[in-house]
């Protein structure tokens, strides 16, 4: 069949996503506390969060987004673009239709992904242990179940400090663990082997405080919705993929 180029949803998320190029850095942010639900925050940060949140409606989880006391990774919106992406590529591979729009993907496949990013109750970055990958029999952080029942690791990375200048003559100094401190949410693969193979996703910007919950916000630039593309293909294919 021959490939049809994307149009509707993914041209617009193409299209904002070069608008946003200038502006979007991993930034925090001065005040955390929002003046309402997970979901009006979203809805009200239209720069990270438009197609997010179209497919959160579309997924049936505003209301929970709106009524439940969660924390939530939120992937901002070009981890939308990037699965989608990846989709097209794959179907061209093996002679289907591209995706044109969100919506020809059934609305329970959203829903089961971005369950992976909502956990039950309200956590901060000091609520979470520290976890360091190259150190996990230190530092695992902890095994949490999303709202879908999903195992997941969430850690705090505390990264490295330099001090002084490594141009002078004695060079610069490495503080070990004394730099600036990183959410990591982590999917793990293999409940068998929980501390193997995992698949991580960085915050850029950690403890927004919506009325219901915490947002962390994933840093987009490495991470693609659903952390596992071709997981979420295959469940994307098995429930069918609406062509019309």
């Amino acid at each position: 069949m021959k490939r049809i180029f994307t149009l509707a949803v993914l041209a617009t998320i193409v299209l904002a996503a070069c608008k946003k190029n200038s502006y979007y850095q991993d930034t925090g942010i001065n005040d955390p506390r929002f003046n309402g639900t997970i979901m009006d925050y979203i809805k009200s940060d239209t720069l990270y969060y438009d197609t997010l949140v179209r497919i959160v409606k579309y997924a049936g989880l505003e209301e929970t987004l709106s009524k439940e006391q969660l924390t939530f990774f939120a992937p901002p919106d070009p981890c939308f673009k990037k699965i989608l992406d990846i989709v097209n590529d794959y179907q061209l591979r093996v002679g289907a239709d591209s995706v044109t729009r969100f919506e020809q993907i059934n609305p329970v496949v959203w829903k089961q992904f971005l369950q992976m990013y909502l956990f039950p109750g309200n956590r901060g970055l000091k609520d979470y242990t520290q976890v360091d990958t190259l150190a996990l029999d230190t530092y695992k952080g902890a095994l949490f179940e999303s709202v879908s029942s999903t195992p997941m690791n969430i850690g705090v990375v505390f990264n490295d400090a330099i001090s002084g200048d490594p141009n002078s003559v004695g060079g610069a100094t490495i503080l070990k663990y004394q730099g600036y401190r990183q959410l990591m949410l982590s999917y793990v693969p293999d409940q068998a082997h929980p501390y193997s193979f995992w698949v991580n996703a960085v915050v850029s910007a950690a403890d927004i405080a919506p009325t219901n919950g915490r947002v962390h916000r994933l840093r987009y630039m490495t991470h693609t919705f659903g952390f596992d593309p071709y997981r979420f293909i295959q469940v994307a294919r098995e429930k069918g993929i609406d062509y019309h």
